[in-house]
């Protein structure tokens, strides 16, 4: 008998599970061309799924696309628009396709600070 029992609350689950799972889906645009090695991807969902997951598919198609083309892409532009009840959630990201040694594809000159003048450009921000 608790076997049966825990079957019916397993297909009980399993069944909750797939409705929330189908209720919840994306679509994507796809990569398409908005300008010289400039492209956009829009990423919308229906349900309620949350902005970073729509973000991170838009990132991935990125990434793909520039992959494929052995090439690296670097953010331009993002638009989010959350749910609301007239309007799904999506994501809109422009970006570039550069080559990996192009001069335009900047990587961030990273330059430790040390606790004191860390402190200092807060107290500069706080005045």
């Amino acid at each position: 008998m608790k076997s049966r029992v825990l079957y019916l609350f397993l297909c009980f689950c399993s069944t909750i599970m797939i409705f929330i799972v189908s209720c919840t889906w994306y679509s994507s645009t796809g990569v398409f061309s908005s300008g010289k090695d400039t492209y956009t991807v829009v990423v919308s969902g229906r349900g309620k799924p949350r902005p970073v997951y729509l973000q991170r598919i838009a990132y991935q198609e990125a990434n793909v696309f520039c992959q494929r083309k052995g090439m690296v892409f670097q953010p331009v532009v993002t638009k989010e628009v959350p749910a609301s009840h007239e309007v799904d959630p999506s994501f809109e990201l422009q970006f570039r396709a550069l080559c990996p040694d192009d001069p335009d594809y900047l990587k961030p000159d990273l330059k430790p600070l040390s606790d004191l003048e860390h402190y200092i450009e807060i107290e500069k921000t706080e005045q």
